[in-house]
């Protein structure tokens, strides 16, 4: 059947109204966890999950900067063209996360993996590494993501088939954890010196008849 433009962007509205809400608030607090413990979050994926890993971690540390106050740390795992060729060449391209890890990683640091399958070697092999070192785990996969599922400690499934959807909204969820977090942050640093805080962000929701 020929592509249609419409019938694309009335199926991905329909798996954004899907989204797992209250997850996506589960998650938030896990970073609001790592602001507080001065822990650095980490994110990985691979393809156009590696260019969603690296948007939310710049989104990440820029927006959920107080003005004046600690910052979350953030890292891609993916951007290190070096690190990344060394370890493909010299160990395993299925490690090419995990050995990152196996150097930064302390306990209580967060690692989001991006993953439309959910059963990418490289992501499961850091997830997988994380959870051993006592690392907090975040899945954002698609509706067929059960390794991922099942390996994350905090896991989202995108519920949809289609690797372009699962992308777009992978991306959708990247955004709503950066700006969830940074009111969480704003809340908790305007609380510290005393100053009246500001409703946290919640996604808003039309009821349709189906």
């Amino acid at each position: 059947m020929m592509f249609r433009v419409g019938h694309y962007l009335s199926e991905y509205v329909d798996v954004l109204e899907r989204l797992d809400e209250t997850m996506i608030e589960t998650m938030a607090h896990e970073l609001l966890a790592a602001w507080r413990g001065n822990n650095t979050v980490f994110c990985c994926g691979n393809g156009g999950s590696a260019a969603t890993a690296c948007h939310v971690a710049a989104d990440l540390s820029k927006l959920t900067a107080p003005a004046d106050g600690a910052r979350l740390r953030v890292q891609a795992l993916t951007e290190s063209v070096a690190a990344i060729s060394a370890i493909a060449n010299d160990i395993a391209y299925e490690e090419i996360f995990a050995e990152q890890l196996r150097t930064f990683l302390q306990p209580g640091d967060v690692l989001i993996a991006f993953s439309t399958s959910g059963s990418s070697p490289n992501v499961i092999s850091a997830v997988r590494y994380a959870n051993s070192a006592a690392g907090i785990t975040l899945g954002i996969t698609g509706g067929r993501g059960v390794e991922l599922k099942l390996l994350a400690q905090h896991a989202l499934m995108v519920p949809s088939a289609s690797v372009q959807q699962i992308e777009d909204a992978s991306m959708v969820v990247g955004h709503l954890l950066c700006l969830w977090t940074r009111d969480l942050i704003a809340i908790e640093s305007r609380e510290l010196v005393g100053e009246v805080t500001r409703p946290v962000l919640t996604l808003a929701r039309t009821d349709v008849a189906r």
